[in-house]
């Protein structure tokens, strides 16, 4: 089990668009999971927005999880 580490925050769009791309889920889904809006999301992959630790988290536990 994953356990949150703030020191890993990777603050490069690239690695978020990939662990977004890497679960397989749509934007309006993880959406839902991360509770933040689309367009929110979008913003984060283009690098318009810094995104938090805990979307990266999550991502990272959906993208590792069996």
């Amino acid at each position: 089990m994953m356990k949150p580490d703030a020191r890993l925050h990777n603050q490069d769009p690239e690695y978020f668009t990939q662990l977004v791309e890497s679960t397989g889920l749509s934007i309006t889904k993880l959406a839902g999971v991360i509770g933040h809006d689309e367009r929110t999301i979008r913003r984060w992959m283009k690098g318009e927005r810094k995104f938090p630790y805990s979307a990266q988290f999550i991502l990272e536990s959906l993208v590792l999880s069996p």
